[in-house]
C-alpha cells in the first residue's frame, strides 16, 4: 500500500534534517513556512531579538571571513551557530543612511537621513568654524517613517537601545519606537567604549524578564580615533611601540584598528556568555551586522562616507536563530541591510510593509545598490551611486568619474574596465537612475532643532565638524 507523501511542511525536524530541507532554511526559506501547520510550532513563543552593529567594521577584518589575525574570537564562535551571509552590502559608506535603512528596510533616497545642505540641522551651531561650514547639514530620518522598533512595540515586544556613536543620537530620529534609549556619555573622542555598552546592556536585561525584547546594540569602537587600550593593541603590534612624538605608520593604525575591533569583540564575549547564564541564549535571536566599512589606503583613499568601494560596503552578516530553528550555514547569496527588517518581521509573524524596498533573502526584488552625498567640505570628489549585477559593480559619479569593475576577477576594484564594456555599464547606469527615480520620496525631515552639547563636542572631535 502506498504511503500518502508528507508535505515539507509537515515534516519532523528528524526528517527535515534526514531529506537535507534545513538547508533550504539556511539559504532564505522561511522557518514558519517549514515548520508551521504540523501541530506543533518551532517556537511557544515569540523570539527575543538582539540586533548588533559594529561600527566601521569591514567583513574582511573578522576571522569568520578568513582574516589572518585573531580579532574576532567571541564572534568568530556565534558564526559557528549562524547562518554567515558572504555577500552583504551596505546601503551607505556612513553611519547615519546605513542605521536608518537597517530600521525603516528602505534606501536612502526613500527615508530620507543624509548629509543634506538643505536639511533642518545645522551641525555646526556654536562650534567655531569658516563661513563655509554653514552648508554643513544634515536630515534625520523621516518623521513618517515607521521603524523596526515600533513594529516590534506595537506586537508586544519591550523595546531598548545601547548606542555609542553620535550619529545615532536622538536629534537624527533613529530612537522611534524604543521604550529605552541610551544615547548618554557619547562625547568622547571614542564614543561610548565596548565595556560600557555591554554594562549598561545587562543592566537593562535585569529588568527585561517578563515579555519578549528587542535589544539594539551599536558598538562603536573601531571608528577613528584608534585608541584601544594598550593590552589590546600589543597583541598586534610590538611591545616596544611608543607613539610618543610620532604619528603612527598606516601599518600600524591598521593593526590598532585590529586592536579596537579585539576590544569590542572581548565585551561582545561578555554579553553573549552572560545570555547563557540567564537562559535568554537558546530563545533568541541574535544578528550581528555592521553599518559600513573603512578604507586604509586602498584607491589612495582613506576613511569612510565619501566612495562607494568595497572596503566600505562589504559588511558583516550573521544570524543565530533560536535553538533548532536552523542549522548553521555559509551563504553567498547577496543581500543588504534593508532587507534585515522584513526578515525579522516575518519570523515574528508581522505583516511585512508593503512601502518598502527590503525583501525576505529568498525573494530578493530589488537591485543591490549604495548611495552616499557627501557634503563639498569633506571632498571635492563629488556623490556617489553603485549597482550590482553578478559579479559586476558599477559606480557612478556626480561629476561624470564613472567606473566599472568584475570583481570577481578584480576583487580589489584596481582595474576600471569602463571603456571595455560601454554598453554593460550603460545598461548598468540605466537601471540604477530609473529604479532610484521611482523610489517614494522622503515625508518631512524630524523637526528643525540642533544637536546638544554633547553630540556636538562628539561630532567635532571625530573629525565630521571643525
Amino acid at each position: 500500500m502506498k504511503h500518502k507523501q508528507k508535505s515539507a511542511n509537515c515534516l519532523s525536524r528528524r526528517e527535515l534534517l534526514k531529506y537535507g530541507l534545513y538547508g533550504g532554511l539556511a539559504a532564505g526559506l522561511s522557518p514558519s513556512l517549514l515548520l508551521s501547520g504540523c501541530g506543533k510550532q518551532h517556537n511557544a513563543k515569540k523570539p527575543n531579538i538582539i540586533l548588533i552593529t559594529l561600527d566601521t567594521t569591514r567583513a574582511d577584518r573578522l576571522g569568520c571571513y578568513g582574516y589572518r589575525r585573531r580579532t574576532s574570537p567571541n564572534i568568530d564562535k556565534l558564526a559557528e551557530e549562524s547562518v554567515l551571509y558572504t555577500r552583504a552590502i551596505a546601503p551607505s559608506s556612513w553611519t547615519l543612511p546605513s542605521h536608518a535603512s537597517l530600521f525603516t528596510g528602505k534606501f536612502t533616497s526613500s527615508h530620507g537621513a543624509r548629509y543634506d545642505p538643505d536639511g533642518p540641522l545645522l551641525l555646526t551651531n556654536a562650534i567655531k568654524g569658516p563661513k563655509s561650514w554653514d552648508a554643513f547639514r544634515a536630515r534625520g530620518l523621516a518623521q513618517n517613517e515607521v521603524t523596526l522598533a515600533e513594529m516590534l512595540r506595537d506586537t508586544g515586544y519591550t523595546t531598548a537601545a545601547e548606542v555609542g556613536g553620535p550619529w545615532l543620537k536622538r536629534v537624527f530620529g533613529l530612537n522611534k519606537g524604543f521604550d529605552y534609549y541610551n544615547d548618554s556619555q557619547i562625547s568622547t573622542l571614542n564614543g561610548r567604549l565596548a565595556n560600557q555598552i555591554t554594562a549598561s546592556a545587562l543592566n537593562w536585561l535585569k529588568r527585561a524578564r517578563e515579555k519578549e525584547f528587542f535589544l539594539f546594540l551599536n558598538y562603536f569602537d573601531p571608528h577613528t580615533p584608534y585608541r584601544p587600550p594598550r593590552s589590546f593593541g600589543l597583541k598586534f603590534l610590538p611591545k616596544d611601540t611608543n607613539f610618543t612624538g610620532r604619528k603612527p605608520t598606516w601599518n600600524e593604525i591598521s593593526a590598532l584598528y585590529d586592536a579596537e575591533i579585539l576590544f569590542m569583540d572581548h565585551y561582545i564575549g561578555q554579553l553573549l556568555q552572560k545570555l547563557k547564564m540567564e537562559n535568554l541564549y537558546d530563545n533568541t535571536l541574535i544578528i550581528v551586522t555592521s553599518d559600513h566599512g573603512e578604507l586604509f589606503g586602498e584607491h589612495g583613499k582613506f576613511s569612510h562616507g565619501h566612495y562607494l568601494y568595497q572596503e566600505e560596503l562589504h559588511v558583516p552578516l550573521l544570524i543565530k536563530y533560536p535553538t533548532g530553528e536552523m542549522l548553521p550555514k555559509r551563504t553567498d547569496l547577496q543581500l543588504q541591510l534593508t532587507d534585515i527588517l522584513p526578515m525579522i518581521c516575518e519570523r515574528v509573524g508581522i505583516a511585512i510593509p508593503e512601502n518598502i524596498q527590503g525583501t525576505l533573502p529568498s525573494q530578493i526584488k530589488h537591485p543591490i545598490i549604495a548611495e552616499t552625498y557627501p557634503l563639498q567640505p569633506f571632498t571635492e570628489d563629488g556623490s556617489w551611486q553603485s549597482i550590482f549585477e553578478g559579479d559586476f559593480k558599477f559606480i557612478w559619479n556626480s561629476k561624470g568619474q564613472h567606473m566599472l569593475f568584475n570583481l570577481k576577477d578584480d576583487p580589489g576594484e584596481n582595474v576600471n574596465i569602463i571603456g571595455q564594456d560601454t554598453m554593460r555599464a550603460e545598461r548598468m547606469m540605466t537601471q540604477l537612475k530609473q529604479y532610484l527615480a521611482k523610489l517614494p520620496k522622503p515625508g518631512p525631515a524630524v523637526p528643525s532643532g540642533e544637536p546638544d552639547d554633547q553630540t556636538k563636542e562628539a561630532l567635532k572631535s571625530l573629525g565630521y565638524v571643525n
